[in-house]
């Protein structure tokens, strides 16, 4: 699990990044990133995007920063690397890409945690973050999604109405009420296509139902009835509806194995001796309209062979992955452009105030009272070669290439979609087919397992 903690820093930026930057609390320093600026000049780049920020958007707010401690429990993550790579996570998630941060991981104690202190005003529009109860809790959703995927406990309060000890117990045992409730829930909603149909599954569960402003069940033995409202979100009335909506478009297999057989016998026959005629003749008589899109796609794709079917959908899969390598490899380059801009921002304003040094008499004292400036000056030279940049270019340009990747996104963005459709038709023809096929005591070659997307396919 990762605890967090958050509080605001408003005098001492330098103090607190060398702090959770001590090269013996992380590993000589190689448990040390940062986003956006250099831990060795944070400081001064945070001060640097607050002053912009005071010229553009005048928001008010004391705190010069933010720091927030990400904390796991002992034993729990043993790897300092993994638990950074989490905490990584955590902070890309919360603060996306707007402000500069450090993010360093502590070993000194006896469990692993992480500290982040990032830019109370952010580089992007200049806004500065607000701490609040509801921002905590969304850092908390964040946490622990993240968490979960790691395979770690989750543990920090969501805003939602907190389970008592009793009830969490049983919850992680699968035996309260509520855990059963969502489990024949699910159940009912897989297997059915309407509301009404749903109540009769629950009705068979040996559910009591009772129908007022909120839906609620009681199983047998329960003394009081559960409202739904209580399961969460997903479990209301109106997502019910909508996960039934979604089961009407998913193919479902006749239930008699020897009609099943007949089927695929007539249909391919239909097919092969081209006789369209005949094919939806049958298709309408049988009332079979997922089994007519189904073999009416593979005859208008002359894909009847089962190799070339799969071919087919191993070809679709890999341009679904093609189109997703561009979408993330073009959110890299707009959050590089994000950087990059920012770089530009603070050379140019740093380079103003070097450029003047020629008109002043006292050049050794100029330089102390601009330590700041020239030391920005030359961090952000390394950092714009960083990204390959050693002539700086205009705003304009950057606009226009920001202008650019935001279409190729849009455009990657629309292809995905476009293919997964696809794909998502191309599931449930290839479970059609496929259960046909088995049915009829036709052998195919193995297939290799190829990615799905979720929600789709036959039900038995």
């Amino acid at each position: 699990m990762a605890y967090i903690k958050i509080f605001g820093i408003k005098s001492t930026v330098k103090k607190a990044v060398d702090y959770i930057t001590n090269p013996d609390k992380t590993d000589k320093q190689n448990l040390v990133s940062s986003y956006g600026c250099s831990p060795e000049t944070a400081d001064l780049e945070f001060a640097m995007t607050a002053k912009l920020g005071k010229d553009n958007v005048m928001e008010k707010g004391d705190n010069l920063a933010w720091h927030m401690i990400i904390s796991f429990k002992p034993g729990e993550i043993t790897n300092p690397h993994i638990a950074h790579e989490v905490a990584t996570k955590i902070a890309n998630a919360t603060l996306k890409g707007k402000p500069e941060y450090v993010l360093s991981t502590h070993m000194d104690k006896d469990h692993v945690h992480c500290h982040l202190i990032f830019n109370a005003t952010n580089f992007v529009d200049y806004h500065k973050y607000v701490s609040n109860k509801r921002n905590y809790h969304k850092i908390c959703k964040l946490s622990n999604r993240i968490c979960r995927e790691y395979g770690l406990e989750e543990s920090m309060p969501t805003g939602q109405k907190s389970k008592s000890y009793k009830e969490n117990m049983e919850y992680k045992r699968g035996n309260s009420w509520k855990a059963k409730l969502k489990y024949n829930v699910d159940r009912a909603i897989w297997s059915s296509v309407s509301f009404d149909e749903f109540l009769f599954k629950m009705k068979e569960s040996g559910y009591e139902i009772r129908q007022g402003k909120y839906l609620a069940f009681r199983a047998p033995e329960q003394k009081h009835f559960t409202n739904v409202k209580t399961l969460g979100a997903y479990y209301a009335e109106d997502s019910t509806l909508r996960r039934l909506e979604k089961n009407r478009h998913k193919a479902r297999i006749p239930q008699n194995a020897s009609f099943r057989v007949r089927m695929f016998v007539q249909m391919t026959s239909y097919i092969a001796d081209n006789n369209r005629t005949g094919f939806d003749y049958w298709a309408k008589k049988n009332n079979l309209k997922e089994a007519a899109k189904t073999f009416s796609y593979l005859s208008q794709h002359n894909l009847l062979n089962y190799e070339e079917f799969q071919n087919h959908v191993a070809d679709l899969n890999a341009s679904i992955h093609a189109a997703d390598d561009k979408i993330q490899q073009t959110r890299k380059a707009l959050q590089d452009q994000k950087v990059i801009r920012k770089h530009c921002e603070v050379y140019r304003a740093c380079r103003d105030v070097i450029r003047a040094e020629k008109d002043v008499l006292d050049k050794l004292l100029y330089r102390k009272q601009h330590k700041a400036e020239y030391q920005l000056h030359e961090t952000t030279l390394k950092e714009l070669a960083e990204f390959g940049i050693h002539k700086l270019p205009s705003a304009e340009k950057l606009q226009r290439q920001r202008m650019a990747l935001k279409e190729d996104l849009a455009a990657a963005k629309k292809e995905k979609q476009d293919l997964q459709k696809q794909q998502k038709t191309l599931h449930i023809i290839e479970n059609n087919f496929d259960a046909m096929i088995r049915e009829a005591g036709i052998r195919v070659p193995e297939k290799t397992p190829a990615p799905r997307i979720p929600e789709t396919g036959v039900l038995a």
